[in-house]
């Protein structure tokens, strides 16, 4: 599968995943001259990182989609809902270092609402992937669009690359900034309300 890819797997099947990996990881360890064997400090380092890999920084790869709770636009709510800011914490695929920031979102209801509490872990889901932050940001627009079918959506992410921070140039204070507009919200009055709504949270 692709790096951002999701396929799901069985207990088992990660716990495979899992013990494979730390003998593969241990290895890496001893090439790098350090002895897994008798430091205190690393030993166990293999299977820390293994766990924290498959059950953490990779779980959206692996595990189910979140439920989305959708509502029947009853009243026929026009205005625009907003949501923000959730904290984003992904990886680069590039060098499987963190980004870390903040995502916005917003949509315009046509005939479905949703529980808001669901769009966090809709971002959850997504951002636990190594990925580059432009595809997060189309990921999660595509899912408000394909499940909620608005009148449009906007999805806005702001993050921190770590491979950027703390290799390569060192720059700690630059910031990554991506979007995704659909629908009304590439109309200017819709895009600037919700631009205007991320500064007032800011």
């Amino acid at each position: 599968m692709l790096a951002n890819d999701n396929k799901v797997l069985t207990l088992e099947e990660k716990n495979e995943m899992k013990k494979n990996v730390e003998i593969l990881f241990r290895q890496i360890l001893r090439e790098f001259n350090f002895d897994v064997d008798i430091d205190q400090q690393i030993k166990d380092t293999p299977k820390r990182w293994t766990k924290m890999m498959v059950d953490e920084l990779l779980s959206g790869c692996y595990t189910e989609e979140p439920k989305l709770t959708v509502f029947k636009n009853t009243k026929g709510c026009d205005s625009m809902i907003f949501i923000g800011p959730i904290q984003i914490k992904s990886l680069c695929s590039h060098h499987l270092k963190s980004f870390i920031g903040e995502a916005y979102l917003g949509y315009i209801a046509d005939e479905n609402l949703c529980g808001i509490s669901k769009l966090s872990r809709i971002v959850n889901w997504f951002m636990r992937r190594p990925q580059i932050q432009e595809e997060l940001t189309k990921q999660i627009a595509d899912y408000i669009e394909n499940k909620l079918n608005p009148k449009g959506c906007g999805v806005f992410i702001t993050a921190q690359h770590l491979c950027m921070s703390v290799r390569g140039v060192n720059e700690y204070n630059s910031k990554m900034k991506t979007s995704e507009l659909r629908g009304c919200f590439r109309n200017p009055e819709v895009r600037e309300e919700f631009f205007n709504l991320i500064k007032l949270n800011k």
